[in-house]
């Protein structure tokens, strides 16, 4: 098992320790902590960024497992890679997979970790749409969005001043932070962006820029009474918005966008088990997940404090319904 790999089914198989509550506060020191920490983050290597992401991503894998399904994560595994090859961060070490959860829903975790559920996957009808989809997840990855809003919450943290004192506890911190702030969701401004180099890096990979306009539709056709789209709702704006904006965006360019190619995309294995009927395992899908595959183009056709009082593993399984 590979460094990394080793270090995500630590983090699968540990225990998650939470901070207790105090019983008074300092709010001017609070104040002063936050300044601190909003400081330090300011220059957050590109290192710590993948370590804080590989955290997330590996708690987020206690908390909903992988598809079981060998070849569907290698599949898009090189989609998402060939994707990245196109946007400004190609040498972070990127790493795709398939989360087994009904729920429709995509996640991207700092330093190039990207899932998205199998719920998501089962509606796309072509790889255009899921390089789309992808791209999107990239776009946010490559913008550092996740790690903006991370820094700005855990500067709140009452443990922001030792933070900002000692790199290793302002990793921890916000790592701590990670949970709540997939829960919570980006600011629409974010969520626009990487719509907009969602298309972007779709087009210069081959594909038609259509696809995620297509995958829009589709959620916006199935509306927010659709339970499995109940987070969706939640941390985006609205499918019909996010149309608009990326109109406004394409129309005065849609002579010059390429066709494209929109490939089949594979589809799921009939034998892995059903997402509804899958549990959190430890260790097997995070060594998935860090497999070291390389970036062809696609085939054709085919347990530490965190800055809050929160328990993120519960958080991210409320987010997968378990």
């Amino acid at each position: 098992m590979s460094a990394r790999a080793s270090a995500l089914a630590a983090v699968l198989a540990g225990t998650l320790v939470t901070s207790g509550g105090a019983a008074a506060v300092d709010l001017g020191r609070l104040i002063d902590a936050g300044r601190d920490l909003a400081t330090a983050t300011t220059g957050l290597s590109e290192q710590e960024e993948i370590a804080v992401g590989r955290e997330i991503a590996g708690r987020m894998l206690g908390a909903a497992p992988l598809t079981a399904d060998a070849d569907l994560q290698l599949y898009v595994n090189r989609v998402g890679r060939w994707i990245a090859l196109h946007a400004e961060r190609p040498d972070l070490p990127w790493h795709f997979g398939v989360i087994d959860s009904p729920t429709i829903n995509a996640f991207a975790a700092p330093g190039g970790y990207v899932l998205i559920t199998r719920g998501l996957y089962e509606i796309l009808d072509n790889e255009s749409q899921l390089a789309g989809v992808l791209g999107h997840e990239i776009g946010h990855v490559v913008q550092r969005h996740h790690i903006t809003v991370m820094q700005k919450s855990a500067a709140i943290s009452a443990g922001a001043r030792i933070a900002a004192q000692n790199r290793s506890a302002l990793v921890n911190s916000l790592i701590g932070t990670g949970a709540e702030v997939m829960a919570r969701g980006l600011d629409k401004s974010a969520e626009f962006e990487a719509d907009r180099i969602g298309v972007i890096l779709a087009a210069r990979a081959g594909y038609s820029p259509y696809g995620l306009l297509e995958v829009l539709h589709k959620l916006a056709a199935r509306g927010a009474s659709d339970a499995s789209l109940a987070l969706l709702f939640k941390t985006h704006p609205a499918p019909g918005e996010r149309l608009t904006h990326l109109g406004d965006a394409l129309t005065p360019r849609i002579p010059q966008l390429p066709a494209g190619k929109e490939p089949r995309i594979r589809e799921v294995s009939a034998g892995a088990v059903p997402a509804a009927n899958s549990r959190p395992i430890s260790g097997a899908g995070a060594r998935a997940l860090t497999q070291e595959e390389p970036a062809p183009p696609p085939a054709g056709r085919s347990g530490q404090k965190g800055g809050i009082a929160i328990d993120p593993g519960g958080v991210l399984r409320g987010i997968f319904g378990r």
